[in-house]
């Protein structure tokens, strides 16, 4: 995931997705969530989420799920 990280701050998404989709999901997401925190830290309360723990798991589940296809994906090609 570090790698694809790497390349999507250099701004090659398909490097990124190459190294790994889940990790290039990740880094989308956090790209996101940190003018959000800024909004909800200057609002004093979250922008925008009524459930936290729901969001975060369908979050968790998203990101996870793209890493877990794509690494069936990838022991299937070999």
């Amino acid at each position: 995931m570090t790698t694809s990280f790497a390349h999507f701050t250099h701004g090659n998404l398909i490097g990124a997705c190459r190294a790994n989709a889940g990790g290039l999901v990740l880094a989308m997401v956090c790209t996101v969530l940190v003018p959000w925190c800024w909004w909800s830290a200057a609002r004093g309360r979250l922008a925008g989420v009524a459930d936290p723990a729901r969001s975060l798991l369908w979050l968790m589940l998203a990101v996870g799920g793209v890493s877990i296809v794509n690494w069936i994906i990838r022991l299937v090609q070999r």
